[in-house]
């Protein structure tokens, strides 16, 4: 009877024993889900992030490129600035810088630098021809201007 009785309680314990590891291994195993969902949840922040970097990094380029183009315009207007006041003081001179300055300012958008080129083009934007029929030199837009009452103020007699 003795023997029948702890043969009872073993396996009353082996029951208990299994149930509470089947709790175990379910506990387990919601805390393992649940990591999993937070994994994927980082995953999903990190690839948005990732996506995000890309897309600064390459606005980021965009902003140099488009800083050095403005600089590089820039420099082409004061390179084509200073040649069209040598032009000038090649067609008798100008008479200070301040009034060469303001010749240039009713002049400078009669004046496109091109891939290298210079254009003389009409205030509506078509280029400029000489009487010859020849498009329209610097010097010959200069010389022009010399001959013009409105502009010709700005040129030493």
């Amino acid at each position: 009877m003795e023997s029948e009785k702890i043969q009872n309680q073993e396996q009353l314990d082996y029951k208990a024993l299994l149930a509470n590891a089947k709790l175990a291994l379910k506990a387990e195993y919601q805390r393992s889900s649940d990591a999993i969902s937070q994994l994927q949840a980082i995953k999903t922040q990190l690839e948005q992030v990732q996506a995000e970097n890309k897309i600064l990094r390459e606005s980021a380029y965009e902003d140099v490129i488009k800083h050095f183009e403005a600089r590089t315009q820039a420099a082409e207007a004061r390179a084509l600035k200073i040649e069209v006041r040598q032009k000038f003081l090649e067609a008798n001179g100008c008479k200070d810088d301040e009034s060469f300055d303001t010749l240039w300012d009713s002049i400078k958008n009669q004046i496109q630098f091109k891939d290298g080129e210079v254009k003389i083009v009409a205030p509506n934007g078509t280029p400029k021809f000489t009487l010859t029929g020849n498009l329209m030199t610097l010097k010959d837009f200069v010389q022009s201007l010399k001959e013009q009452p409105k502009h010709e103020r700005f040129f030493i007699n």
